[in-house]
């Protein structure tokens, strides 16, 4: 065998291995923010208890609507249809206020300040749980607000808001956040 044809196969051997590990990598990407987030919201509706007269009957769905426009709608449809509390974690995505008594978990994407307190006017002391991305929204009355400490996703929790519209959040989950006053 000369050094032509040995150079030709090194490549092509060369070329195989690296087609062959390019998969792997690909499946063992780290979770994007987008993920994370999904999980957290999942994470949330199993830590939280609703009072029993926010649901129809004992396996009606806990519903997570989505207003605006944000990159989790990415990664929402890995946490579609899972059990939470022995229910269906149902996702949809409303347009309107009118909308807002079929929630019982609402996530508040890129929208103008003035809608977002109009949001929570509407919502008032109804048992939905409300969580954003934006700065401050629990602060301005929100219930749970991701936030990005160290390189990480963490939130905070207003306990006010979520006692007065009769929601419990598990102490385990509590452990994690951070407290608005």
């Amino acid at each position: 065998m000369n050094s032509k044809q040995r150079l030709t196969i090194t490549v092509l051997v060369f070329c195989i291995a690296l087609f062959s590990v390019g998969p792997a990598r690909v499946s063992a990407e780290p979770a994007t923010e987008s993920r994370i987030k999904a999980a957290y919201l999942l994470n949330f509706a199993r830590f939280v208890t609703w009072p029993e007269e926010a649901f129809d009957n004992s396996v009606a769905p806990i519903v997570l609507c989505v207003l605006g426009d944000d990159p989790i709608d990415s990664a929402l449809p890995t946490i579609q249809y899972k059990r939470v509390q022995n229910r269906p974690l149902e996702i949809r995505h409303i347009t309107s206020l009118g909308e807002l008594p079929r929630c019982h978990m609402l996530f508040v994407g890129e929208t103008p300040p003035k809608t977002i307190q109009q949001v929570l006017t509407a919502i008032g002391t109804r048992p939905i749980l409300t969580v954003s991305s934006l700065p401050g929204f629990s602060s301005r009355g929100g219930m749970l607000t991701f936030i990005k400490t160290e390189n990480k996703i963490r939130f905070e929790v207003n306990l006010s808001t979520t006692r007065t519209a009769g929601l419990s959040i598990s102490s385990r989950l509590l452990k994690l956040a951070r407290l608005v006053p």
